[in-house]
């Protein structure tokens, strides 16, 4: 699976939670069972922001900054 593929994934989300959906809807919805999820969300903190990680398969991670109601791949 290629990075451009995660990077779409994460526009099509931070649209959805852009639109009024929040992230566990995102998760239960779009997330859980796409092939690019490797595990379950975690609570990190970056700095003083709270953020929500979900391990990828490519070794990398979706962050989900609910203050920015952004995904990012990291």
């Amino acid at each position: 699976m290629s990075g451009e593929r995660a990077n779409d994934l994460a526009r099509l989300c931070t649209e959805i939670v852009r639109k009024g959906d929040d992230s566990l809807t995102v998760w239960s919805t779009v997330l859980k069972a796409n092939a690019l999820v490797d595990g379950m969300p975690q609570s990190k903190l970056e700095g003083t922001r709270s953020v929500l990680e979900i391990p990828l398969i490519t070794g990398e991670r979706f962050v989900f900054d609910s203050d920015a109601k952004k995904f990012s791949v990291k």
